[in-house]
Formats: C-alpha cells, sequence, structure tokens
C-alpha cells in the first residue's frame, strides 16, 4: 500500500503503536487521550465514582520517589487516583500497592485503580476491596472501549480523532485481537490425563475446550490467540477459531470430577473452541515434539507441513507476542 508506515515489518496502524504495547506504553496513550478528550475523562471519573469535577483533574505519568514509580496519577482537589496498569489477565499485587501509600498520605479520596484485560469478577478474587484503608477499584481494558466508543460519539474533530486512535490502538494492544488476524497457536494435545476421566485429547474433540495455566507463566500466551491448532500423532488435527477465553482459580471450578492437586489446584485460562476447519494432511515433521509455535491459518492451510508454514509464517510478519 502507499504511504503506509511499517515498524518491524507490521502496519503501524495508530500514532501510539509507535510507543510499544509494554505497560508503561499503554497507560503513556491512556493518559494522552484523556488529556485530549473531556468526554473520555468525565466518563472515567463517573466509573471510578469520585468526586470533584473531571474538567479539573491533573494528568501525570511515571511519577516517581523512593517508593517506585507509578504507571499513572490523576487528581483534582477532591479526589488523588493511583492507576496501575498490567499486561493480561494480571493484576497488581497489595505488596505494589502498599509502595504507594505514604504517596497517598493527607490526600483527599485517594484510590487505587487496577487496569487490565481480567474481568472485574477474576480481579476481586486477587486483590481486596481495600490497602490498608485505601480503596481499590479495578477497571478491565473492555470497559475503556466501551468507555472509548461512548466519548467519541459525542466528541468531534481533534478529539474525536484521539479516541479513535486510541480504540485502534486497543484493539492490537490488550486481549481483544483483530478477529481478522490470522495467527494461529499450535499446541499438542496428548491421551495423558489430569488424574480425571478425560485426556487431554478429549478436552479438546469433546469438551471443545482448552485450557493451560493463567499468568504468561513457560510462555503460555497472556492474550487470547483467535485461532488455535492441535496436534498428535505427527499431525495437525484439529484448528478452531477461539470464541471465548475466561479465567478460573481452579480446574475443579469447572471440572469438579478433577483430582485436586498442586497442578490443578492453580489458576488456569479456558479456551472455548467453536466448529473445526476443514484441513487437509498437515504433517509436523520438523517440529520440536511438544513445542508450542504460531503459523498464519494459511501458510498452514496450504504449506507441505507445520514447519514450513511456521517458518513462511515469520517471512510475512513478526509472530505476536504471547
Amino acid at each position: 500500500m502507499p504511504n503506509e508506515l511499517r515498524k518491524y515489518g507490521r502496519p503501524v496502524a495508530s500514532v501510539f503503536e509507535l510507543l510499544g504495547h509494554g505497560e508503561v506504553d499503554l497507560t503513556a496513550a491512556l493518559g494522552w487521550t484523556l488529556r485530549q478528550s473531556p468526554e473520555l475523562r468525565s466518563l472515567l471519573w463517573k466509573r471510578l465514582g469520585a468526586p470533584g469535577l473531571p474538567t479539573d483533574v491533573r494528568i501525570e505519568l511515571e511519577v516517581a520517589d523512593d517508593e517506585g514509580r507509578t504507571d499513572l496519577e490523576i487528581a483534582n482537589r477532591e479526589a488523588t487516583v493511583i492507576v496501575e496498569a498490567k499486561k493480561g489477565w494480571l493484576v497488581p499485587g497489595e505488596i505494589q500497592l502498599t509502595k504507594y501509600l505514604p504517596r497517598l498520605a493527607g490526600a483527599p479520596h485517594p484510590m487505587f485503580v487496577s487496569l487490565s484485560d481480567s474481568s472485574a469478577e477474576w480481579a476481586a478474587g486477587q486483590i481486596g476491596p481495600t490497602v490498608q484503608g485505601i480503596p481499590v477499584k479495578h477497571i478491565p481494558w473492555d470497559s475503556i472501549r466501551h468507555d472509548l466508543r461512548q466519548a467519541s460519539k459525542r466528541a468531534r474533530g481533534a478529539e474525536r480523532h484521539w479516541l479513535n486512535e486510541m480504540t485502534e490502538y486497543l484493539s492490537g494492544a490488550t486481549a481483544v485481537r483483530d478477529p481478522s488476524e490470522q495467527w494461529v497457536y499450535c499446541v499438542v494435545v496428548s491421551k495423558d490425563t489430569m488424574g480425571g476421566p478425560r485426556t487431554f485429547r478429549d478436552y479438546v474433540t469433546l469438551e471443545r475446550k482448552y485450557f493451560h495455566p493463567f499468568g504468561g507463566r513457560n510462555g503460555w500466551p497472556k492474550r487470547p490467540p483467535t485461532f488455535m491448532a492441535f496436534r498428535w500423532d505427527g499431525r495437525v488435527r484439529q484448528i478452531n477459531r477461539v470464541l471465548e477465553s475466561r479465567v478460573i482459580q481452579s480446574l475443579q471450578e469447572e471440572w469438579p470430577d478433577i483430582p485436586i492437586s498442586d497442578e490443578t489446584s492453580t489458576p488456569h485460562i479456558i479456551h472455548t473452541l467453536g466448529d473445526n476447519i476443514p484441513i487437509g494432511d498437515i504433517p509436523t515433521r520438523g517440529v520440536y515434539a511438544n513445542a508450542r509455535v504460531w503459523a498464519l491459518l494459511d501458510q498452514i492451510l496450504t504449506r507441505s507441513g507445520l514447519a514450513e508454514a511456521v517458518s513462511e509464517s515469520k517471512l510475512i510478519v513478526t509472530p505476536p507476542t504471547p
């Protein structure tokens, strides 16, 4: 496309993508958009239930002292809000928030805000409603996306422009991937069990679900993939669109008959799978037996095997960051 701007081989759809997709980048983009949009400031202030006027707020990024550095601080004469953002489903821990308590000493109506892809229900189980008496409120990025859409309906000119830039940026930087994205996360499913009546393969083929540990540990993705491919016995056997992804406290929450153990009683992510996509014979020679790999859907369907699809996909565009 003429005059297209690309960074690391990928099209730059929003000016905010020049920052990157890290936690600091996300809050910097949000801080800038709040500064440019009175409508978004008003909606966020209402969501927080904070006193005072949103028109009078002061917005500061990366405020640092001896105890650490906060991502974003928003304050007016009647309230002081410290916002901590996390990638994926993670939420800030009480230890981290406690470090900022001295900064809130004597502040009017102090509040901590957790911002991540996690649902409010999940976050409530990870961080309490207060930290040493300071209220803690969790806001999912989904709620920010909703407020961006609502603000854009009422905004005009430059304000609407920045709201649209932020909406575009979040579509690639947080958990919701573009439905047109063709990356497929390919994993191995075995005939082993968690001790219950189903094998790992049964969950995928019969229950239409796939799960893995929460938190991005050991290379597991923090963001839900758009598609997943499952392989066993030397072939890719099944490819599905991911319809829904959610976090549970333990596997017993979804499957009570799975025996309790250190492995099964920890938080997991469950992906609900759509219909099987018709595929041909796709051998997996050249891919490490238990490797989890990314490949573009069209490359998987047209190349001679998974290894070639992975290689060719990397030549077209950089694989997504989990």
